[in-house]
């Protein structure tokens, strides 16, 4: 699989832009502020519907706009596919496939496979959990699109949770029973759906971790990884725990931080609050890494993300690989590594401020864009 044609309109700093590709490596060079990240970006959120720099959808419009385009084609087996998404403030996306309008867009998540490795991959190991966990959601998404709908529900029905747990918060007597009663409905459809994240989050990560461990190793032998799911729901986390099991440990949970949450007006416990823990031989990576050491583990995420979605039965086509503005951060032993990747895969996507910052073996085509204009390829 592999992108043929990619049309930007109103798409960041780019208000029209039409490029055209073939298989193998494709580099886009430029300085900062150039745009050439936005290509890139935009690759990306044609597979995941998400952007790997935000988590809105504002900043992706052209402030001269009110929505923007991204259209491409999509070589599978020499058949093209065409993906065009519509990105409006404030409202869902509206997505075509070969010019059909589909109502659900989660039907689009299965035609493109992107991994992206970018300098902000740095903050699923030094930032907040939420990084961590969009990270495990992300690649559990890419895996099997119908994830997306738990997603997206889950949210739904935490902001009216929410909603209902400010309103009670502010009764009291036979109001506030009242709506703790209300409130019991919320329970029981969020608890079904937080124990279906959680199911395939720690399936997922099951999954991952020998493969980040055996990545790791490569670069750094002898040193241990390993991923913990660190809950808010139960004090220890059991091994081979099954749905069942996490629903009632959920409803315990709820029920022991009820007068909390309805004194603060919030719900404190679920998936949305709970942790991934990265450990380095038994240490946390966040607090502990060295920069060089967090480098090589985040390189080591995104390759084992890239061997997950090549390896799962799930997956229609091999994924195509975007590495933003990363190889002037990596060492030679590190960049060989990447290489070796890069030769796997059917099409990679490269940023870089300058051709010095690339391996002289690269090859591939070359972009270079000044004033905002793309030339070459």
């Amino acid at each position: 699989m592999y992108l043929e044609k990619l049309s930007l309109r109103n798409f960041r700093s780019h208000q029209s832009l039409d490029l055209s590709f073939i298989p193998g490596v494709i580099c886009f060079l430029g300085n900062n502020g150039q745009g050439k990240t936005n290509i890139v970006e935009a690759i990306g959120y044609l597979a995941n519907q998400e952007s790997h720099r935000v988590s809105t959808n504002l900043p992706l419009i052209n402030k001269e706009a009110k929505s923007a385009t991204i259209t491409a084609n999509i070589n599978q087996e020499d058949a093209t596919t065409q993906i065009e998404i519509e990105i409006t403030t404030g409202k869902s996306n509206n997505i075509s496939i070969n010019k059909n309008p589909i109502t659900k867009n989660k039907e689009a998540l299965h035609i493109l496979s992107v991994v992206t490795f970018a300098p902000e991959d740095l903050e699923i190991l030094k930032g907040d959990p939420s990084a961590r966990r969009a990270f495990i959601d992300t690649i559990s998404t890419q895996l099997n699109p119908r994830v997306a709908g738990i997603r997206s529900d889950l949210d739904r029905v935490l902001k009216q949770r929410n909603s209902l747990l400010k309103s009670a918060a502010m009764l009291n007597g036979k109001a506030q029973q009242t709506a703790i009663s209300t409130l019991s409905v919320f329970d029981e459809r969020w608890v079904e759906l937080a124990a279906e994240l959680i199911e395939v989050r720690l399936l997922v990560l099951t999954q991952l971790e020998p493969i980040i461990a055996k990545h790791y190793q490569e670069i750094a032998p002898k040193n241990q990884i390993t991923l913990k799911y660190q809950p808010s729901w139960i004090d220890v986390l059991p091994p081979n725990l099954t749905k069942l099991e996490i629903i009632n440990a959920l409803n315990l949970s709820i029920l022991d931080v009820r007068t909390e949450e309805l004194n603060r007006g919030v719900s404190l416990t679920g998936p949305h609050r709970d942790e991934i823990g990265f450990y380095l031989n038994e240490l946390p990576v966040k607090g502990y890494a060295s920069h060089g050491e967090t480098w090589s583990l985040a390189l080591s995420i995104k390759l084992a993300n890239l061997t997950l979605l090549k390896e799962s039965v799930n997956t229609k086509s091999a994924p195509i690989l975007v590495l933003d503005d990363v190889f002037a951060e990596l060492d030679d032993q590190r960049r060989e590594q990447l290489m070796q990747t890069v030769a796997q895969t059917e099409q990679t996507f490269i940023t870089a401020a300058a051709q010095v910052d690339l391996p002289s073996n690269l090859g591939g085509k070359i972009f270079r864009l000044d004033n905002g204009v793309v030339v070459g390829g």
